[in-house]
Parts: structure tokens; C-alpha cells; sequence
């Protein structure tokens, strides 16, 4: 015999079962409704992906074209072999962007580049030459330290008469003191006992 039991904690699982069942079939008719909705735009910018795709291939096997009055072309650094040689290229790059008489906005912007690159370049040549100039002088430094000064033995022979005469002195009082001693006087106490 089956019972059926009115139990509140069975009853209130299968409610909340049930709204969760709601609530997902509901969220998955409006994702079909928006991708299905969306569907026909996604299938056109594909089409017209494709299509400038297969366009713009032929486009790159055109060939060079001078560029025309208010072009602007990209020039990568460095342009020269050296850096004072790329400097030179920037320079006569901004001086044919202002040749015009009357130059356009476009080639403001191509002198305004220029000079930009310019600055970069000669930031650049400065951070090479005072990285040369710090490693020059540690190498300088480096060679003054490794070379036998020629002082040194001058002080080495200075620093021994030094030595003999404070050993000179040392044993001239010495022999003093033990002559007093021998005649019979005292050593006096330090003046530190004398306080304490």
C-alpha cells in the first residue's frame, strides 16, 4: 500500500524543483528567441567579411604607389645606420613636410612626427654617450687601481722610519724607567685610582 504523505519539506523540494524547471526553460526560449533574432545580422557581417576578405588580397599585390600630397607614411626607427645618420633622415623628412608654401594639416602632422622622432633619437644618442662616458671612466678607474702606484713604495719606506723611530722612543723610556726604578723611585698611580 502506497501512502502518500503531505509532507511539508516534499512539498516545498518539488516547488522549488518546479520553479527551477520554469525559470530554465524560460531563460532558453529567450537565448533562442535573441540568437535566432541575431542569426540573420551575424550571417550578413560574415558574408561581408568574406567578401572584403577576398577583396583586399588582390589590393596587396598591387605595386608601389608614390604617396600624393597629404599622405602620411610610416617610417620605423632606426632609418640610418647610426643614429646621427637617422637624425639627418628625420630632419630633411620635416624640412620637405614645411617646403610647401602653403603646408596642409597633414603635413604639420608629418613635421610634428618628425620632430617627435628627432627628440627620440637624440634622447637616445644621449643615453648611448653617457652610458660610454660611465663605463670610460669605470674602466679608467679600474686601470688607476690595478697599476703599481710608485708612491707606495715611498710611503712603505716612510711608514718604516716611522715605525723605528716610535720603537726608538718606545725603548729609550722604557730603559728610562727601569733606571728610576733601580735608584729607587716609585711608579706614581694612575689618575684614574687616585679619583675612585
Amino acid at each position: 500500500m502506497v501512502s502518500i504523505s503531505m509532507n511539508p519539506v516534499v512539498t516545498e523540494n518539488t516547488r522549488y524543483e518546479n520553479a527551477r524547471k520554469r525559470s530554465a526553460e524560460v531563460a532558453y526560449t529567450r537565448h533562442a528567441d535573441y540568437a535566432g533574432g541575431n542569426e540573420a545580422k551575424r550571417n550578413d557581417l560574415a558574408q561581408r567579411l568574406t567578401n572584403t576578405q577576398t577583396d583586399s588580397q588582390p589590393a596587396q599585390l598591387k605595386e608601389f604607389k608614390k604617396l600624393g600630397a597629404g599622405q602620411l607614411k610610416q617610417v620605423a626607427l632606426p632609418l640610418g645606420e647610426t643614429l646621427e645618420e637617422t637624425i639627418q633622415s628625420w630632419r630633411h623628412v620635416r624640412s620637405e613636410a614645411l617646403s610647401n608654401p602653403e603646408p596642409s594639416e597633414v603635413d604639420h602632422q608629418l613635421a610634428a612626427a618628425a620632430s617627435a622622432k628627432i627628440m627620440e633619437a637624440e634622447a637616445q644618442l644621449a643615453l648611448e654617450n653617457r652610458l660610454r662616458t660611465a663605463q670610460r671612466t669605470e674602466e679608467s678607474r679600474e686601470d688607476s687601481m690595478m697599476q703599481p702606484q710608485p708612491t707606495n713604495s715611498t710611503m712603505d719606506s716612510s711608514l718604516a722610519d716611522a715605525m723605528h723611530k716610535l720603537y726608538d722612543q718606545a725603548t729609550a723610556a722604557y730603559s728610562i724607567q727601569t733606571s728610576a726604578k733601580q735608584h729607587g723611585y716609585m711608579e706614581a698611580n694612575s689618575a684614574y685610582s687616585l679619583i675612585a
